[in-house]
């Protein structure tokens, strides 16, 4: 996350890892649907790309979104570092160069060498501040030579922040 972001939810994020991951296993949070769409877009890429996870958790979802895809370079970058060792064990003979980085994210993509090919970041902006999201996106549109895909809850038509948190209360909490 970003410096400038809401340490509560950073914390949370801690806390609540399982949680995320009866969510995860549930598909309450449409993990295989958005997966079969992240595979599906790289996939069509045709040459060897770098591939940028920007908030990569455990990485779970992504040994199957790459598989049958050119790429060549994989950076994982989380600010949680028991994500990134369960990302380890997740990317664990993966046919791929891959790199994990324990860092906040907006540092790290300011860092890059090079811009990465295609870049996902999936469930985690809406954990920052305004500033914060303002923040990574420059960062992304800096670090980013070709493609980027955002995965976001969002309100429905017409639905308020509280009306959205009771839906996903009431659809969620018997997973």
């Amino acid at each position: 996350m970003h410096a400038g972001s809401d340490q509560a939810a950073l914390e949370q994020f801690q806390q609540q890892w399982a949680t995320y991951q009866k969510l995860v296993g549930t598909d309450a949070l449409g993990h295989k649907e958005v997966g079969a769409i992240l595979h599906q877009a790289l996939a069509a890429i045709t040459q060897p790309f770098a591939f940028l996870d920007i908030a990569c958790g455990d990485a779970g979802q992504m040994r199957r979104a790459l598989v049958g895809t050119k790429v060549n370079h994989y950076h994982c970058v989380d600010l949680s570092e028991p994500a990134l060792k369960l990302a380890a064990k997740n990317l664990a003979g993966a046919p791929v160069e891959v790199k994990l980085d324990h860092r906040d994210f907006v540092t790290a993509l300011a860092r890059r060498p090079e811009p990465a090919d295609a870049a996902w970041c999936g469930l985690s902006i809406h954990h920052l501040s305004t500033e914060g999201k303002l923040d990574l996106l420059k960062a992304i549109h800096g670090s980013t030579g070709k493609f980027l895909m955002i995965y976001e809850p969002s309100l429905a038509g017409g639905e308020t922040r509280e009306a959205y948190l009771e839906r996903f209360a009431r659809v969620n909490r018997p997973a």
